[in-house]
């Protein structure tokens, strides 16, 4: 199941943290696996660099291949992980 309603708001007065409850009355019914729900995945990983430790998880074979091709698998990690340019606005 697919709803589709435009959301439609005055820039000036739009507020990110309440903004479920000023959703349009025809959408209060659908369940909130079939809307589509803004949010960010990643959040942060702007701020990785190219010396940023690889995670635990990573395999042995993976950690190898980092370790004597460091200058060929840090720029390519950086382009896959790095998920945003800028930073989140925090009031």
């Amino acid at each position: 199941m697919s709803t589709e309603v435009a959301m439609y708001s005055d820039e000036d007065n739009q507020n990110y943290e309440d903004w479920m409850s000023s959703l349009p009355e025809e959408l209060w019914d659908v369940p909130l696996s079939s809307l589509a729900i803004p949010g960010s995945h990643d959040a942060m990983s702007y701020s990785l660099d190219i010396n940023s430790p690889l995670i635990r998880s990573e395999s042995d074979t993976f950690r190898l291949l980092d370790g004597l091709f460091y200058c060929l698998t840090r720029p390519a990690i950086y382009r896959w992980s790095t998920t945003q340019v800028q930073g989140l606005l925090i009031p």
